[in-house]
């Protein structure tokens, strides 16, 4: 259990998760500031992204650089945001 969720699926019930790692599918890697400014700017981001982290999806990176937070996908973060991409390709299609 990751949250007192059961890992799958019902992982990304909650908001904003989807548009997260379809972000990272579409984008690559980015800052926390870029996940603010591109898909919602919900003060609970941190948390849910925290909850990507525990899923094995993402890797938050402090890069003292550029003074952030960088968000990349795990391997396995990349298939998984890959499927919903191709998911949401295959709902918009005709």
């Amino acid at each position: 259990m990751v949250d007192g969720i059961e890992p799958g699926a019902t992982s990304f019930e909650e908001k904003h998760l989807i548009a997260v790692m379809m972000y990272l599918a579409l984008n690559g890697a980015c800052r926390k500031i870029d996940i603010y400014r591109n898909v919602s700017s919900n003060p609970r981001i941190p948390e849910k992204l925290d909850r990507l982290e525990a899923l094995g999806l993402i890797t938050q990176v402090s890069d003292k650089n550029l003074r952030s937070i960088v968000i990349n996908l795990t391997p396995k973060g990349k298939i998984v945001a890959q499927k919903i991409v191709d998911l949401d390709v295959a709902i918009k299609s005709d």
